[in-house]
């Protein structure tokens, strides 16, 4: 009898250690719930094309921060005659180059505001001098007309003249100047670089220099090293002075009224 209960207990556990099976789901079912699942995405789908077709025109909106009136009315009258078929537009960066293309402008962001629509941002140029009379350069060396005339009117600004396309070359080397000359508390008021590639060079002390395209940077630095020292005394006097000679230089004086042609020993070696 104990061998007896002993068997259906082990018959037992081996039973409770078999795995259990799942009963398989017919091909038929699997084809079913698959066709409502697509269904569903399809039907989703529609419904969302149909919401973005439906959907009213999205309105654009022009931010005023950073942006003086004027800049800010030309901006406004540009993007006014853009329209956008919707709030979820892919078709933000054709609005982006619209602005863009207005001269005086120097970044835009396009970005969507679930309460204002399409918000277009820009940052405008930033002049830091004029190139010629009816155009602005920025630190970059791009030059552009700016949107307001009165812009034109700065009076702290230096004036460059040249080719546009030296427009950068131009604006480097007064930057460069303007460094070497500080300490003589002399700042470049006019640039000129000819199509011969002559510097002419007007400061705000009334001192003119010209010089040529051969060794320019170095004759320039050493003319303002002289005139921190052995020319110190006499800056005042000077009308001009001419750099391009290969072993000197000459200087027409205000009082005398005449030119004093340097040597290599007096210029120092420029």
């Amino acid at each position: 009898m104990a061998q007896t209960v002993d068997d259906v207990a082990e018959l037992m556990d081996s039973k409770a250690d078999r795995p259990k099976r799942s009963l398989p789901l017919p091909n038929s079912a699997k084809y079913f719930f698959t066709a409502i699942v697509v269904a569903l995405l399809l039907l989703i789908l529609a419904m969302g094309a149909k919401a973005l077709r439906d959907a009213p025109p999205a309105t654009i909106q022009v931010s005023s921060q950073g942006l003086s009136p004027v800049q800010y009315q030309s901006l406004q009258q540009t993007m006014s005659r853009q329209t956008v078929s919707s709030f979820f537009t892919n078709d933000l960066q054709s609005l982006r180059d619209i602005a863009m293309r207005l001269a005086w402008v120097d970044q835009v962001s396009v970005t969507r505001d679930w309460q204002r629509g399409i918000v277009i941002t820009a940052l405008p140029k930033q002049a830091i001098a004029n190139f010629g009379t009816e155009r602005l350069v920025d630190a970059k060396g791009e030059v552009f007309v700016p949107v307001d005339n009165n812009d034109l009117s700065q009076p702290q600004f230096a004036t460059l003249q040249g080719d546009i396309e030296q427009a950068p070359v131009i604006m480097q080397q007064m930057q460069q100047i303007n460094d070497w000359y500080a300490p003589l508390e002399m700042q470049v008021e006019d640039i000129i670089l000819t199509p011969r590639m002559t510097w002419l060079v007007r400061f705000d002390t009334g001192l003119r220099v010209i010089v040529d395209n051969e060794n320019t940077a170095q004759k320039l630095l050493s003319l303002s090293q002289l005139l921190a020292a052995q020319l110190h005394d006499r800056r005042d006097e000077m009308q001009s002075v001419d750099l391009r000679y290969k072993n000197g230089f000459t200087i027409a004086w205000n009082v005398r009224q005449e030119s004093d042609t340097a040597s290599t020993d007096s210029a120092a070696n420029l």
